[in-house]
């Protein structure tokens, strides 16, 4: 994309069919929090001379896996508008982004260029009216779904990997790892001392956590779960076998604590799973948030 002259930013204002981003990453098992979308796009932004004056997303934040996690909530801490298009349809959402974009491009002189990110060919119309109005129009597409006919309709075309090629210093899904790495030590540590004064433990089952955990810590069960993935793979946390009464568990805990749980008899060495495959557990929860 061709860049503005430089030290003249342009002001941009950002309008995404987020539903329509949402469902295109959950089938590339993925999403806006694990990409760090939002930091990203600013920075890209900065980088092509663009000044970032406004972000909204439209969509049915109903859906389960966005209601359960509060993800509303946590995209307007990037300072991002949402509006909720309940399920009153496809063509609701594209009527309101249209009305949208049409009222703020009337109404405010100082938006120079307008990106609009969507897949949908319908959105075309739009496009017409913001460069028959001399304003610039950008098009951000997500994968290889989208319908190549919107980008002809453009000044230009932005593809969702270009933008999340780029490298920020700081990630708010860092963030909430790092919370969540302190609430799992810190209960681990409550457990055992608790353990040594009454005689119980309460473990932490993984599928009790990525049921329950996601509305605590704002992330979606299959982010939560590419988390603890995460602690997996660097070797901070192992995997056990026990039972609930008579029903199988699987329970966590950090690797430093693995010695201590195993002399206080809370578990046994045999209960250590020696490999354990968490991608099949976010795999299964992509796909049934695809349901």
């Amino acid at each position: 994309m061709e860049d503005k002259q430089i030290g003249v930013p342009t002001n941009v204002a950002v309008f995404i069919d987020y539903e329509n981003v949402y469902k295109a990453l959950l089938e590339e098992k993925t999403n806006v929090l694990r990409l760090a979308f939002f930091e990203k796009l600013r920075k890209w932004c900065s980088e092509h001379q663009r000044r970032v004056v406004r972000i909204v997303v439209y969509c049915n934040f109903d859906n389960m896996d966005l209601h359960e996690s509060f993800h509303q909530s946590v995209l307007q801490s990037y300072g991002v508008e949402t509006v909720h298009t309940s399920n009153q349809g496809k063509n609701y959402a594209d009527l309101k982004i249209t009305i949208d974009v049409l009222s703020s491009m009337y109404s405010n002189n100082n938006i120079d260029e307008f990106f609009i990110m969507s897949n949908d060919k319908d959105m075309t119309p739009l496009l017409n009216t913001i460069r028959a109005n001399k304003r610039n129009v950008a098009v951000i597409t997500t994968g290889s779904t989208y319908n190549p006919s919107i980008c002809e309709f453009a000044d230009s075309h932005i593809e969702l990997e270009e933008i999340c090629d780029v490298e920020v210093t700081h990630k708010i899904i860092d963030d909430i790892a790092n919370a969540y790495w302190n609430k799992l030590e810190s209960y681990i540590n409550a457990q055992i001392s608790n353990f040594g004064v009454t005689g119980k433990y309460a473990h932490y089952e993984l599928k009790y956590v990525l049921t329950n955990e996601i509305r605590y810590s704002k992330v979606m069960s299959y982010e939560l779960a590419t988390i603890i993935k995460g602690f997996y793979d660097d070797g901070n946390i192992f995997f056990y076998n026990y039972k609930y009464g008579t029903k199988p568990c699987v329970g966590f805990a950090p690797i430093s604590k693995k010695a201590d749980l195993i002399s206080k008899g809370i578990i046994k060495e045999a209960d250590v799973i020696a490999t354990y495959d968490i991608q099949k557990d976010i795999d299964d929860l992509y796909a049934k948030a695809l349901r």
